[in-house]
């Protein structure tokens, strides 16, 4: 089923919020030149990578270069909805934990624009779980981490952050706060890639995308549960999307080629799982008054424990490479 957007920027449950008025495309295009500037990456080189000094083979790598790139909007649509996710969250009782938060203090950790935009998703996915305990205390900081590297990116202009501290410290406002979501990323993203930057926006997809399959990970290592057991086995086949994104923009850049070689590990602990949809029972239901009937089909996930515990601990892995900035 096709997703709300609006999860790229809030996986967990909250998003990032956009300036809707006229202002803020005015300052976008003042800051073209600007956007330019901004150093994608400190380690491009010039002399050739040794991909399989990475454990990257010519194999792996054919096979994601040659496949199709999948369209932002339909790869997004396919993340889980923030909703169901904070759902099941709130349904297993788990105690909240700081512990499992990336400290928003740490955000010069992220030196590049590259780690940057990994930082972003993150603190973003981050704010969600925030939202999920109902922290708003502690939701200052993450905004502020947010705000800091947004200014940097050059991506402020699409940030109304006293209505995000507004929204995000509010606990009945879902609604609201997914629908802006929404519109924040269709502007941002539709900016960034007028402005040859759509790297950026795969890397905040990334972030967002780690970070809140690392916090549905750590809540079932605490307590086990078959929703959020299916939820996190789920994930290969946006992990294998996703991959095809990451090696499309490495180049011959010694962080994105470090990043793809880290998802590569998280892949193969990914590979036991066997995701299956069948047919179903037809189901009729009204719509507008009139009797549509739809084909029933169900997913049958497959996954023993042992291969959950080797997939907690390479999202573990992951995580930590990307918030210690690889």
């Amino acid at each position: 089923m096709k997703r709300l957007i609006a999860s790229i920027m809030a996986a967990c449950l909250v998003a990032i919020i956009a300036s809707c008025g006229g202002s803020s495309n005015n300052n976008a295009n003042n800051n073209d030149a600007a956007d330019q500037e901004i150093e994608y990456n400190g380690t491009q080189t010039e002399k050739p990578i040794d991909f399989a000094a990475y454990g990257l083979d010519k194999e792996f790598l054919e096979h994601y270069r040659n496949q199709d790139i999948a369209d932002f909007g339909d790869l997004i649509q396919s993340f889980p909805s923030p909703v169901e996710v904070s759902s099941i969250i709130q349904d297993m009782k788990v105690p909240y934990s700081e512990s499992l938060l990336f400290d928003a203090g740490k955000c010069d950790n992220f030196e590049t624009s590259f780690k940057k935009s990994l930082g972003l998703g993150v603190f973003c996915a981050d704010l969600g779980y925030l939202n999920v305990y109902n922290k708003t205390g502690d939701v200052i900081n993450y905004l502020v981490a947010i705000r800091k590297l947004t200014e940097a990116l050059r991506l402020a202009q699409f940030f109304d952050f006293p209505t995000l501290k507004r929204i995000a410290t509010n606990n009945n406002n879902l609604d609201s706060l997914l629908i802006l979501s929404t519109m924040s990323y269709y502007n941002m993203d539709t900016y960034l890639r007028e402005s040859n930057r759509a790297d950026v926006s795969a890397m905040m997809v990334t972030g967002v995308w780690t970070e809140s399959l690392y916090l549905a990970s750590q809540v079932y290592k605490k307590k086990e549960n078959k929703r959020m057991r299916d939820h996190i086995a789920s994930q290969k086949y946006i992990l294998d999307e996703l991959m095809a994104v990451l090696v499309h923009y490495m180049g011959n850049n010694v962080d994105n080629v470090k990043l793809v070689s880290a998802f590569k590990e998280l892949s193969k602990a990914y590979e036991p799982v066997s995701i299956e949809t069948k047919d179903g029972e037809d189901k009729v239901e009204l719509v507008d008054g009139q009797a549509v009937t739809t084909q029933g089909t169900y997913t049958i996930i497959t996954v023993s424990d042992e291969q959950m515990t080797q997939i907690v601990k390479a999202v573990e892995t992951l995580r930590k490479k990307i918030t210690e900035a690889l």
